[in-house]
Parts: structure tokens; sequence; C-alpha cells
């Protein structure tokens, strides 16, 4: 699958796009723990609240969809899909 990160969070990654494979049964959460493990270990730490909950200002994407209207971090992906995390948005 191709996994974007965009804005601020390119900063944290210094990866704009990357290929992961994945299986069929890994979810939203699951690719996070790939990413802390392969690109940038806070990864979680800065969109993930205390409690393993993406925090309010992110926004997670899959096939351009929001992952609010799928099934949040227990979405499941497969390895044609894309998914973009988004920052929060700023200006004004």
């Amino acid at each position: 699958m191709q996994v974007k990160f965009l804005a601020s969070l390119y900063d944290i990654t210094k990866v704009l796009k990357t290929e992961i494979n994945v299986s069929d049964s890994t979810t939203i959460k699951d690719l996070i723990q790939v990413i802390d493990k392969s690109i940038s270990p806070n990864f979680s730490k800065v969109i993930l609240d205390d409690n393993g909950k993406l925090k309010d200002q992110y926004v997670i994407l899959v096939n351009g969809r929001s992952i609010d209207f799928l099934n949040g971090l227990s979405t499941k992906l497969s390895n044609g899909d894309e998914v973009v995390f988004l920052p929060p948005a700023g200006g004004g």
C-alpha cells in the first residue's frame, strides 16, 4: 500500500510517501505500529493520545475516505490501499 505523510508529519517522518506491504487483517492501528518500528519511532506518540485514540486534530484517509466514516483505527487495510496522514489544519 502507499502511505503518505503531509505537512508537519513529513517533518517528523522525513518521508513524503512510502510503500508498505501489509496482510489483509492489518488495521490502521497496526500500520501505525509498523511506522513506529520502520520509519519514525515517535510517530504514534504524535498522533495518538494516552488512551491510544487518534488525537482530534489529526485526520487519516484510506482511499480518500476519513477513517471517522469507516471503522476508525480498526479499519482493515489491503495492499492496494492508499493511506494519507494529515496534521491539524492551520490558517484562517
